[in-house]
């Protein structure tokens, strides 16, 4: 697997693939997880066009963690089906999504 997960300013970037199943959510799942740095937490969909819930709960198993130290989630570069997707899976009512990786 190349290089999805990465640190730089404590803002965790995961790139997730074109398509997040059950197998990839579980490496990125376990890549992350050996982090412990980070305040805010970056999900870039730029190639993603399938998602299953195992993905969902990849996106929703960060928040949580993020939600307990006062940290944020975001999506950034969500395609049209991917939004799609976050907001039927509720995704969308917990973190914000955007189409620019900016920090307020």
């Amino acid at each position: 697997m190349d290089n999805r997960v990465w640190v730089k300013d404590a803002v965790m970037t995961i790139r997730l693939p074109e398509e997040v199943d059950h197998f990839v959510a579980d490496r990125l799942r376990e890549e992350a997880g050996e982090i412990l740095v980070e305040r805010k937490v970056v999900f870039d969909f730029r190639k993603t066009v399938f998602m299953d819930s195992s993905g969902i709960g990849l996106v929703m198993g960060r928040f949580r963690e993020m939600e307990l130290i006062g940290g944020k989630v975001r999506a950034v570069h969500v395609g049209e089906r991917m939004r799609r997707i976050l907001v039927m899976s509720g995704v969308t009512r917990v973190i914000e999504v955007e189409e620019e990786k900016t920090w307020k």
